[in-house]
């Protein structure tokens, strides 16, 4: 708790970055928010998705997913601004003896309905936490573990905004696990405070605060590296497709570590210590 300040400091920073990044950079929206196009061939014999990927960009086409089927299928989904007809020429050419097995456009209208969806699912499951959290400690403690939710989740999204990784339904998913991931850790670590609070009546709460922490450390970072060593594998040998999704775990993971262990508990302190100040504790667990 000595270094909060630091903590504080450099949150702050990847708030802030993260929203100014948000706000004028934006986020690459993928297929399933923008509309476009799918097309689908049935090569005559086994092609790698590398191939594909380079015939074209070779044909000068941007912004298009590339993926496998487990038919043994190419499936291509590239942005509504994009040559469709370039596509279908080069996968059809290129490939030789493929067939066109399937082509149609994602509407903007869709792609509205589903980006109004996956927000609501997203506040949704907020809201759903908000509950659980209020549930289950005093209202300090759950807006403590809201803040450093509302951290996790606006810094995986900037670094989305920074490296421009496109962001589609797939990504909204890993971001709901993110949240999930992310209030756990907190949860175990509040959990501890609360008990040593019980355990220990008469010892000042930041001294209880650091107990706990050291307590929960080594369960917290085992589980934090071993997570993430899993998405790193995926990130690194997935595939496009899951590389994109694993990168959200990547970033949540240490960021919602870092969270837990240097920013929840330390706004829990002071927060504490501004509302309820009585005799060097800061507040008592429910």
């Amino acid at each position: 708790m000595d270094h909060r300040l630091k903590a504080y400091l450099l949150s702050l920073l990847l708030v802030a970055g993260s929203l100014f990044l948000l706000q004028f950079r934006g986020l690459n929206l993928g297929l399933d928010f923008t509309g476009g196009y799918v097309v689908e061939v049935a090569p005559a014999k086994p092609v790698d998705e590398e191939t594909v990927k380079r015939l074209l960009k070779e044909a000068g086409v941007e912004g298009f997913l590339v993926q496998e089927t487990k038919e043994g299928h190419i499936l291509v989904k590239v942005r509504l601004d994009q040559p469709v007809e370039k596509v279908k020429e080069v996968l059809l050419k290129a490939l030789e003896g493929a067939k066109l097995v399937r082509f149609e456009m994602i509407g903007a209208v869709f792609s509205q309905e589903l980006k109004k969806k996956a927000i609501y699912a997203l506040l949704t499951a907020l809201i759903l936490i908000t509950l659980y959290l209020g549930f289950r400690f005093k209202p300090l403690w759950a807006l403590t573990a809201l803040l450093a939710l509302f951290h996790d989740v606006v810094v995986t999204l900037g670094a989305y905004s920074l490296t421009y990784k496109e962001v589609n339904l797939e990504v909204m998913g890993a971001l709901l696990t993110v949240a999930g991931y992310s209030v756990t850790d907190t949860v175990v670590v509040f959990d501890r405070i609360r008990e040593n609070l019980r355990l220990r009546p008469a010892t000042p709460f930041k001294d209880v605060v650091n107990l706990s922490i050291n307590e929960t450390l080594s369960r917290t970072l085992m589980t934090s590296i071993t997570t993430f060593s899993v998405a790193l594998v995926l990130y690194l040998f997935g595939g496009e497709m899951l590389s994109n999704i694993a990168f959200a775990f990547l970033v949540g993971i240490v960021v919602g570590t870092y969270s837990s262990i240097f920013v929840a508990s330390a706004l829990l302190l002071d927060l504490g210590r501004l509302f309820k100040r009585e005799k060097g504790e800061a507040v008592k667990a429910s």
